[in-house]
C-alpha cells in the first residue's frame, strides 16, 4: 500500500468543495462556516482561538510561511492590490468598483497568523450605512437615497499588531503655565507665564497588540477612526475564512510598521511623563527606550468598503465588519450650504440692526 500527501492546492480544493453537490463552498458570515450557495449545505469550520504572537527578531522575515494557497491581483483603475483564494474569480475592485483588474505574478507574501471573522453581514452593513448617511444633514438628497447594495464589498484589511515591554529613562526641561491676576490703576489684568524646570527619571510601560495598518488604500485618519477591533474575536488563520472574500495585500512591511509602533510609544511616553510632572509644555525632552520581549502578529481585519460615484468623484466609506462603526467623507449639498450661509448672514444683519437701534454704537 502507498500513501501520497496531497498538495496545498489539492487540499484546498477538497475543503472548498460541497460534499452534497460538488459546487463551491464560500465563507458564510451569518453562520461563521462554509456554505454552498447552490444547495445550502453548511460545512463547519474548526475555529481555534489560541492565537500565538511571534517573537520579533531581525531575521524573522527570512523564515515565514508563504501564502501559497492565494494569489495577488491589481486594479488598473486605482492601483489597489488584493489577495484571493486561488479558486476564486475576482470581478470588481472593492476600493473603486472598477472591473479593470488583472492577475499578477506577485507572491502573496507572508501568511496571516490570525483573523477576526466578520460579525456583521452585508445586508446589515447596508442598513447601517443607510441610517448613517441619512443622519448627515448636509449630504445631497440623491446621495442619501442611493442604492449601494451593489457598491459595497467585504474585504479583509491587512495589519500588524505589536507588543513589547519598554524600559525608558529620560531627562529634559518641562514647563508649567501659571496664570496671575493683579490690579493696576483700578483695572484687573491677567497674565500668563511659563515656569520652567528640569526633570529626569525612569518609566516602564507595557504595550499589547497595538494595531498598525499594513495596507495603503485606507487613509490613516480613517483607519484610526474605524478602530478599535475586538481582539477577543481573534481566530487562528485558516484558508476557509478567505473563501469568497478578498484580502487586502500589504504594502508596508514589518520594519516600516514597527517604526509606526515606536513613534506611537514615543508619543505616549511623552504624554505620560508630562502628566507625571504636571507639565503642559515641553522645552526639551530626551527619551531613551529599550524594547524587551518584542512580539508581532499578522492579522486580517473585517471591513466593508462602499464606493459611490457622485459628480465624477468617487467617495469611499469604511465599515468595521465586527463593530459596525462607519467612517468616510461625503459630498455636501451646495444648496444646503447656500441656505446655511444665507441664514448666518440674516442673523448677523439682525444682530447688527438691533445693536444700532439700541444705541450700542453711540
Amino acid at each position: 500500500m502507498e500513501e501520497q500527501e496531497l498538495t496545498e492546492k489539492e487540499t484546498a480544493a477538497i475543503i472548498n468543495k460541497c460534499p452534497s453537490c460538488g459546487a463551491t463552498l464560500d465563507y458564510d458570515i451569518e453562520s461563521g462556516n462554509l456554505k454552498c450557495s447552490h444547495c445550502g449545505t453548511v460545512k463547519v469550520i474548526e475555529q481555534d482561538s489560541s492565537v500565538q504572537r511571534r517573537q520579533l527578531t531581525d531575521d524573522v522575515l527570512k523564515d515565514h510561511d508563504d501564502w501559497k494557497e492565494s494569489r495577488v491581483f491589481r486594479c488598473n483603475n486605482c492601483g489597489a492590490k488584493g489577495v484571493l483564494d486561488k479558486k476564486d474569480i475576482n470581478q470588481t475592485c472593492a476600493f473603486c468598483g472598477s472591473s479593470n483588474i488583472i492577475n499578477t505574478d506577485e507572491i502573496a507574501g507572508v501568511k496571516p497568523d490570525s483573523v477576526i471573522p466578520f460579525q456583521i453581514t452585508k445586508e446589515s452593513a447596508v442598513e447601517r450605512f443607510k441610517k448613517w448617511i441619512k443622519s448627515r444633514w448636509l449630504a445631497p438628497g440623491i446621495f442619501k437615497t442611493a442604492d449601494i447594495r451593489e457598491r459595497i464589498n467585504g474585504i479583509y484589511g491587512s495589519s500588524w499588531s505589536f507588543s513589547s515591554n519598554t524600559q525608558s529613562n529620560y531627562d529634559g526641561t518641562l514647563g508649567r503655565r501659571v496664570t496671575q491676576t493683579r490690579t493696576v490703576n483700578g483695572r484687573t489684568m491677567v497674565t500668563t507665564s511659563i515656569r520652567w524646570f528640569r526633570v529626569s527619571g525612569d518609566i516602564a510601560q507595557s504595550y499589547f497588540d497595538y494595531i498598525v495598518q499594513s495596507g495603503d488604500r485606507i487613509p490613516q485618519k480613517m483607519f484610526a477612526k474605524i478602530k478599535p477591533f475586538d481582539l477577543k474575536l481573534l481566530k487562528v488563520y485558516r484558508q476557509e475564512y478567505l473563501s469568497g472574500i478578498i484580502a487586502e495585500h500589504y504594502s508596508r512591511n514589518l520594519e516600516i510598521c514597527f517604526g509606526d509602533f515606536e513613534n506611537y510609544i514615543k508619543s505616549d511616553l511623552r504624554q505620560k511623563i508630562m502628566r507625571r510632572h504636571n507639565a503642559d509644555t515641553v522645552g526639551q525632552l530626551n527619551i531613551k527606550t529599550n524594547y524587551n520581549d518584542r512580539k508581532f502578529n499578522y492579522i486580517l481585519l473585517p471591513l466593508y468598503i462602499a464606493n459611490y460615484l457622485y459628480n465624477a468623484k468617487t467617495y469611499n466609506f469604511y465599515i468595521n465588519g465586527a463593530s459596525g462603526t462607519i467612517v468616510g467623507k461625503y459630498p455636501k449639498s451646495k444648496v444646503k450650504l447656500f441656505f446655511i450661509g444665507l441664514g448666518v448672514a440674516v442673523l448677523a444683519a439682525a444682530a447688527f440692526f438691533f445693536a444700532w437701534k439700541t444705541g450700542v454704537f453711540d
